[in-house]
This record gives C-alpha cells, structure tokens and sequence, in this order.
C-alpha cells in the first residue's frame, strides 16, 4: 500500500517550474516588505518625534513617510510583476504564483493605507505632547 508521502510522481516538474529563485523571492518581498517597511516607518517616526517638537518643524516627519510611501508601492509593484509563470510549470504552481502576487498587492494596499492614516494625523497634530 502506497502513502501519499512516498508518491514522488510530479515533484521533480514542480521542482523544475521554480526555475527562477529569485522571483519567488521577488513574491515574498511582495507579502512581506509592506509590513516591515510600515514598522520601520513606525519606529523612525516615533523616534524623531522629540527632535522635531524642539525644532517645531513637522516636514521632516512628512518627508520620511513619504520615502516609505514609495518603498511599500515599490514591494507590491515588485510582487505583482513576478506573477508570471514559469515555461511548462504546473498549473497548481501557476495558481500560487498568481495568489502571491494578488496578495502582495492586497498587502502593499492595506500598509498603504496605514501609513497615509499616520501621514494624515501628523499634518494634523503637533508632535510636542503639551
């Protein structure tokens, strides 16, 4: 009786259709570089808030999360463009490819959407507490 774990039938195409490491790596950069790009924001803003409040000059605080604005559309860009299949991959792989590269894009959007809520709030209030 055969398992499923020793049916090795159709691994070495699966294993040829990544045939391009580095767009599976440009896939992942897709997922995964919004958020950690909002958290570096996150926490270079934070940081440079008593600097600012002395200097009372919000527009470095703006420009810094305009640079990540950028980054994060950048990631998704990235991710979206290496959605396209491999030669003679299988079609479960084409599939992955395709919902990594659509997620990437649902991930840069929501950063997106997060950093432009920061930027909105810091144009809006002073960063000195009192």
């Amino acid at each position: 009786m055969q398992s499923s774990t020793s049916d090795h039938v159709g691994f070495e195409s699966e294993l040829a259709a990544t045939d391009r490491p580095l767009r599976d790596l440009a896939l992942w950069v897709g997922i995964l570089g919004p958020p950690v790009l909002w958290l570096t924001q996150f926490e270079i803003i934070y940081s440079l808030v008593l600097p600012v409040c002395v200097t009372h000059s919000r527009i470095v605080l703006l420009l810094i999360s305009l640079a990540f604005v950028a980054a994060i559309v950048a990631c998704g860009l990235i991710g979206w463009h290496s959605r396209a299949p491999a030669v003679a991959s299988p079609a479960r792989i084409n599939f992955v490819r395709y919902f990594m590269a659509l997620l990437s894009l649902m991930s840069m959007s929501l950063f997106l959407l997060v950093v432009i809520a920061q930027v909105i709030a810091t144009a809006m209030h002073s960063p000195c507490p009192i």
